[in-house]
């Protein structure tokens, strides 16, 4: 793997926060999926895929933070989730668009994080401009404003998705460049 120009500090607020967003995502996949049992293939993709991709996130974050690349690992797992998880979209443009949009994140934090794209300002927009849209737009129509009601269970997939985006909004934040 190529040298990355980056590292994190373990005790850098942001870091912390990070960990805290996506030991959360872990947990309350894995409260919704002990109410909610599925098995097969489905717990490999919804279960096993995101909450492996957040503990190896906490753990190079925690303990390698000089080695901070090596989250690129995590962000592949998710966007493979998040891949396979589009299979279940509506319809296809919805499909298209959203699987252009994971492996842009892919890219664009991997290439950040190796350091062919020179700044990490470019994941600022790439985390918050999603995490915004869902929280009031998409999460609105579908949660809160829902006729009928969504039962709050429902909600916990969708919280779990919205923390793994804060968690690597945060982290963006806590990279910090090599001397």
């Amino acid at each position: 793997m190529k040298y990355s120009p980056y590292f994190v500090r373990p005790g850098h607020p942001a870091v912390i926060l990070s960990v805290l967003f996506m030991l959360a995502a872990a947990v309350i996949r894995t409260v919704y999926f002990v109410k909610t049992p599925i098995g097969g293939l489905d717990l490999v993709i919804h279960y096993i895929f995101p909450v492996a991709a957040a503990v190896l996130f906490i753990a190079v974050v925690c303990f390698f933070g000089r080695e901070v690349r090596l989250t690129c690992v995590s962000v592949f797992l998710g966007v493979v989730f998040f891949i396979l998880k589009a299979n279940t979209f509506d319809t296809q443009i919805h499909t298209f668009l959203c699987v252009i949009l994971y492996l842009t994140v892919l890219s664009v934090y991997s290439l950040t994080l190796l350091g062919v794209i020179p700044t990490k300002k470019l994941l600022y927009p790439l985390f918050a401009l999603p995490l915004v849209y869902h929280i009031f737009v998409e999460d609105t129509q579908y949660y809160i404003f829902a006729d009928p009601p969504v039962p709050f269970i429902e909600w916990l997939p969708e919280i779990s998705v919205l923390c793994i985006m804060a968690a690597l909004l945060s982290v963006s934040f806590a990279l910090t460049e090599k001397d």
